[in-house]
């Protein structure tokens, strides 16, 4: 890949997941990449092993003489010194996907959207892809033990993506295929009303070239509401509502889910995925209608599917005792992604007691979402909540907005042991 005459490459908040992928294809694409982190960890670690310079924190003297620098929409860029530095400097300051936009033109674009099930969605087309013998470059928001990190440079033609929506970004983008996978109220603070959200999703879909084509959950209400503003081909999957591909005959495993795949006027029978949970045979629907689109074989697909091996906080085993008590961690930060979770392990695991603790993401999306929150840990035998992890957001622009929010919607929506924690 090249760039023009770009061959240094600086990532301000280089130790997030989105921003650790763009600098490990770069590093594997022969970049030069320096980064700065407020904060240490495995992934600047690994980054570094592979050929990175990290520094802790930000200082003008980290912009260095590099050709262009690079950030995520996390980080603020009238308060940060390196990006004021690199702007005085006539030193190019770009988004995060902007960078990826323009490292997609070199590949077939694969970009998977929506509110839920982007990650999960990601590693299985990718998965899928190179048990089939493609080679692709993948780029997902998560850890997979799979492909050995979140990303994976690869000398096929395909790109796989996991598009965010978040600040627009996925807008940046140049996909081929446009996978739309779910699309609910999300990132209010960016978009303001849903169907500015749901205006920006048709815009995205219809990025896709006349020979591309947007592969659609119609499952989502706010998803058939947009098919008919879209101007590209199109196709369909879900369980509940007619679709090109559909899944039947679904059994819920503790760790697994066995179903058959209806697609096209064949049935697939048989099929396995190792992960649990009904919303996870969407994801699987939507990497098999991928794969079809790309025309490999269904048999391929299917034994792809079946080597998924997870991702890394999306329901991963933490510990298991094998005498009854298992520790699980999912990255679930909106209601519908709580209630999929809850569902599965008590749908999986029937005789159990399931105990939820759950930290709240984000004041603002605490602030809207309280209630939803509280009828999806309601279903939990026991709760604790604790207070809000606030990531880029600060408490003092939320007053009154706290963990004990979400904990009082739980006891309304019925939940019976309930506990707030600081």
């Amino acid at each position: 890949m090249e760039l023009g005459k770009t061959k240094s490459v600086h990532i301000v908040g280089i130790g997030g997941a989105g921003m650790s992928a763009i600098a490990e294809l770069l590093l594997k694409s022969g970049f030069r990449v320096t980064g700065s982190d407020l904060s240490s960890g495995e992934v600047t670690e690994k980054l570094a092993e592979r050929g990175a310079v990290i520094y802790s924190g930000h200082r003008p003297e980290h912009v260095g003489s590099c050709d262009v620098v690079v950030y995520s929409s996390a980080v603020r860029p009238l308060e940060n010194i390196e990006i004021i530095t690199a702007e005085k400097a006539g030193i190019p300051v770009i988004k995060r996907d902007e960078m990826l936009g323009e490292l997609m033109r070199y590949k077939f674009g694969i970009c998977v959207a929506g509110t839920h099930g982007k990650t999960t969605t990601t590693s299985m087309i990718a998965t899928m892809l190179i048990e089939s013998g493609e080679r692709p470059t993948v780029m997902i928001g998560g850890i997979s033990d799979y492909l050995k990190g979140s990303t994976v440079v690869g000398e096929g033609k395909y790109m796989i993506i996991e598009a965010d929506e978040y600040d627009r970004a996925f807008l940046k983008l140049t996909p081929t295929i446009a996978l739309l996978n779910s699309l609910e109220s999300e990132h209010m603070d960016t978009y303001g009303n849903l169907e500015e959200l749901k205006q920006a999703f048709i815009t995205f879909a219809n990025k896709v070239p006349f020979y591309g084509r947007v592969i659609c959950c119609v499952d989502w209400p706010e998803i058939r509401k947009i098919i008919p503003s879209m101007n590209r081909r199109y196709s369909t999957f879900g369980i509940e509502e007619p679709a090109d591909v559909m899944a039947a005959d679904i059994v819920l495993e503790k760790q697994s889910c066995v179903f058959t795949i209806e697609a096209l006027g064949t049935r697939y029978p048989g099929v396995r995925i190792n992960v649990p949970g009904k919303h996870n045979v969407l994801n699987a629907l939507a990497a098999f209608s991928t794969g079809l689109e790309l025309g490999i074989e269904p048999a391929k697909l299917i034994s792809g599917l079946g080597n998924y091996s997870g991702m890394r906080r999306r329901f991963q085993v933490k510990f298991d005792n094998q005498r009854g008590l298992m520790v699980v961690d999912d990255y679930a930060h909106h209601p519908s992604e709580v209630k999929a979770t809850v569902r599965a392990a008590k749908s999986g695991w029937t005789d159990s007691k399931v105990v939820a603790i759950f930290q709240p993401h984000l004041f603002s999306r605490t602030k809207e979402f309280a209630d939803e929150y509280g009828w999806a840990l309601s279903r939990s035998d026991i709760i604790y909540i604790a207070d809000i992890y606030p990531a880029r957001e600060k408490a003092a622009d939320f007053p009154g907005v706290d963990g004990e929010m979400v904990a009082s919607a739980v006891r309304k929506a019925g939940g019976r042991h309930v506990e707030f924690f600081t």
